[in-house]
């Protein structure tokens, strides 16, 4: 799967379960939103290093996979799914 196919399908259980996805670029989430992606995100780097520090190959995949979609998820909110790759590039 390419990654515009992983935005897409993440874009999709987010209309799905009622998630906004912004389709402009947007720096206004509200203040939960923020706070529940930066908290998200906290997890996943948490459960990535113990994985890592354990040597932990399976949990160490996990936490990355659950990064990606978190990430995915976070830019289809700020409505960047249309510039990502460009900003990547650069």
């Amino acid at each position: 799967m390419e990654f515009k196919e992983i935005i897409g399908a993440v874009a999709q259980f987010h209309d799905a379960f009622g998630i906004q996805n912004n389709t402009e670029p947007t720096a206004q989430l509200t203040a939960a939103d923020v706070q529940l992606r930066y908290d998200l995100m906290k997890e996943e780097n948490e459960e990535y290093f113990e994985a890592a520090m354990n040597s932990d190959l399976n949990l160490i995949a996990d936490a990355l996979g659950d990064k990606i979609y978190i990430l995915c998820g976070t830019i289809v909110a700020h409505g960047l799914q249309y510039k990502i790759a460009e900003v990547f590039n650069e």
